[in-house]
């Protein structure tokens, strides 16, 4: 069986794509033929994701992306000149971008496509539909996307990544998967926590806090924790700090400032590997993009959860989690520029262990969903027998 898989952007749609892989060669007796297919931007990233699996091919194509600001009037959108002109440019790049898909569907003859999410799945959906392809998607967030709004009409069977009450599509094609994350990302006991933190050369007895923005950062958080870092550290914290590629040099230099005694127990990273630290965590400060409130829910974790102010899907996911008290969520206009507030929240967390197992325990309860994996790859090899 040959299969599309694919996804681009943010690791939030690519890392999925592999844990789908992974089922697909559990649950299945032959071996399939498996291309991954991202954007020209996240290409490297896509090949560290899949680095350790040989069997998997990884193509990247042009495409474009619809920039709109909700702040914006439509006039605004059209008189904006550097706005217009980048979406002129790319309604091109969307044309390039078919075309190679035209070539992929020529030359390697898919059974199915499966689309995770960002625009790289345009011209590829586009291409199902002229090859009469099956084609499934899966849309994560709280709030729909553009591209899976559009992908939709074509789609054969729909996964979410929430209760179905969030999508306008058609009842009968969806189902409710959760998001499909690495299958380690499950609750551990303090003594497997323990190895975690000394396998990453932590104090055993320091609470962890893990910060991440995502595959791609976030200079505003990084930031603020930069702020609040001295305070966290002597208060008694550790923390593995993932900023993103290229964004390490400034919060290095401020680490810098400290002294050695502090600086060890501030681990530094722009991409790393996620399971053994978030599994090795006490509280996790992010963004909440969908796949990693998933990866929390699933590993049973007190999350701090910090939307991005520009996007709508992380402040709609962020207000759904917190309304099941599930995380605590915070606004990061609102938050003091020298990192005060973030550490108040913090640090109260720590002196209160009820509290941060209340709310670890209703992420895992209302939220995880361990079998997404499964579930979407027992459709995507449905499309083989049915053929």
């Amino acid at each position: 069986m040959k299969i599309f898989l694919v996804g681009g952007g943010s690791g939030g749609h690519v890392t999925p794509l592999r844990a789908i892989n992974e089922s697909l060669k559990r649950l299945s007796k032959e071996d399939h033929d498996v291309t991954v297919i991202t954007d020209r931007g996240f290409y490297s990233e896509t090949t560290s994701i899949f680095k350790d699996d040989s069997s998997v091919q990884i193509k990247k194509i042009y495409c474009g992306k619809y920039r709109r600001y909700k702040s914006k009037s439509f006039l605004w959108h059209i008189a904006h000149l550097p706005t217009l002109l980048k979406n002129i440019r790319d309604v091109f790049l969307l044309g390039i971008g078919f075309l190679q898909s035209v070539i992929y569907f020529l030359t390697h003859k898919p059974d199915v496509v499966f689309c995770k999410g960002g625009f790289v799945c345009i011209p590829i959906g586009l291409a199902t539909k002229l090859f009469s392809v099956p084609l499934i998607i899966h849309d994560s967030d709280t709030r729909p996307g553009l591209t899976n709004r559009i992908l939709a009409r074509w789609a054969i069977k729909i996964g979410t990544g929430m209760p179905t009450t969030f999508y306008p599509y058609p009842k009968k094609l969806m189902v409710y998967t959760g998001i499909p994350v690495n299958t380690e990302y499950q609750a551990i006991t303090k003594r497997q926590q323990s190895d975690f933190k000394e396998a990453l050369q932590l104090d055993v007895n320091r609470p962890l806090l893990l910060v991440t923005g995502g595959g791609n950062g976030a200079s505003s958080l990084n930031q603020q924790v930069v702020s609040a870092a001295p305070a966290l550290l002597d208060a008694g914290f550790s923390i593995v700090h993932l900023v993103g590629n290229g964004k390490a040099n400034s919060v290095i230099n401020a680490r810098a400032q400290l002294s050695s005694l502090r600086s060890e127990q501030w681990q530094i990273e722009e991409f790393a590997e996620m399971v053994p630290r978030l599994l090795a965590a006490d509280i996790v400060v992010s963004r909440t993009s969908a796949s990693t409130l998933q990866e929390c829910a699933n590993a049973k974790k007190m999350v701090i959860g910090i939307a991005s102010p520009y996007l709508e899907d992380q402040k709609m996911n962020a207000e759904y989690f917190a309304s099941k008290e599930a995380i605590i969520s915070l606004d990061e206009t609102m938050l003091s520029s020298d990192g005060s507030d973030l550490f108040t929240v913090i640090t109260e967390l720590k002196n209160s262990a009820h509290t941060t197992a209340k709310y670890a325990e209703n992420l895992h309860t209302y939220f995880a969903k361990p079998a997404a994996a499964d579930t979407l790859a027992q459709m995507i090899l449905e499309c083989n027998t049915s053929s």
